[in-house]
């Protein structure tokens, strides 16, 4: 085969051109905090589910001690009541011990806390589907049972909700933040190439070349940057959380639980989140390169 035969003409902008390596990179930083940012929703989201879950499913008697009144009698009477309510599905009565162990995490290794009056508890779960009455149940409680309280936990339920929803605004922010940085890396990138290759394209437009066809000659190199950055920044979030939740598995427990041991459509969902992260990267670089290339086109003509 003739040399001429084999030659094949030059892209304008070389592979290793160092505008498209900065891009490479800058891309793939950007993703892979994209990737952190988009699994930490993950991990906020269905960890507040399944907390909150727990709460909508228990709720929680307390009874304080009285002078002259049979605690144990008192918990009997409490339980006997709890088990004859509709929507109650099991009652257990937490004994002294129980309760003072609930109590260290929060005032530590106190000597003698067994001989405080440590209120004594009663852990309900309850049918979700078909709950009690709690206003009426708590009503029949302290008609029966003096210093008794019911806990619905609501108040927490509404301190994680509220929780919830301001890490997902910050985490929706950080998103927004990392395509708009990405936005500007492809625009300065894409500035930068063209004006290292400016001769090549003057010529060009010399011989008749229409910006349309030096667009398409440019635009498949930010589309392999933008698709391979993405790649490099959702492989590398990925093996980020599994260390995470190697290093730590009680601290990380959620990712664990999220990322490897999740139900079938559960796992294919969180998944799916992060990799939207190359897609979008990809479409970033497509859209935003198209954009500027054919504006600086215009502008050389």
């Amino acid at each position: 085969m003739s040399e001429h035969a084999s030659h094949r003409p030059e892209p304008i902008i070389p592979p290793r051109a160092a505008p498209l390596r900065t891009l490479t990179l800058a891309m793939a930083v950007m993703c892979y905090l994209a990737v952190l940012a988009a699994g930490g929703l993950v991990l906020i989201n269905r960890s507040v589910e399944a907390w909150t879950g727990d709460l909508a499913r228990e709720i929680t008697v307390q009874i304080r001690e009285i002078a002259g009144r049979d605690m144990e009698a008192d918990l009997a009477k409490a339980a006997a009541i709890l088990k004859t309510t509709p929507g109650i599905v099991k009652v257990t009565v937490l004994d002294e011990k129980a309760a003072i162990d609930l109590l260290e995490p929060w005032i530590g290794g106190i000597e003698g806390l067994e001989d405080l009056p440590v209120p004594r508890l009663i852990a309900i779960e309850i049918d979700p589907g078909n709950p009690p009455d709690f206003a009426a149940l708590e009503t029949a409680l302290r008609n029966e049972v003096p210093g008794v309280s019911l806990d619905t936990h609501k108040r927490w339920q509404a301190e994680l909700t509220r929780m919830a929803r301001v890490l997902t605004l910050l985490a929706y922010a950080i998103l927004v933040l990392i395509g708009l940085c990405a936005i500007a890396i492809v625009v300065f990138a894409t500035r930068a190439a063209l004006e290292a290759n400016r001769e090549v394209v003057e010529v060009l437009h010399l011989v008749g070349a229409r910006d349309s066809f030096i667009a398409r000659q440019v635009w498949g190199r930010f589309l392999k940057t933008g698709l391979s950055a993405g790649i490099i920044g959702l492989v590398l979030g990925i093996l980020t959380f599994f260390l995470a939740a190697g290093a730590a598995p009680e601290s990380f427990a959620a990712i664990t639980r999220e990322f490897l041991s999740a139900a079938g459509h559960h796992i294919v969902q969180n998944y799916l989140v992060l990799l939207a992260v190359p897609f979008v990267a990809t479409l970033i670089c497509l859209i935003t390169s198209r954009i500027t290339l054919m504006r600086i086109l215009k502008s050389l003509r």
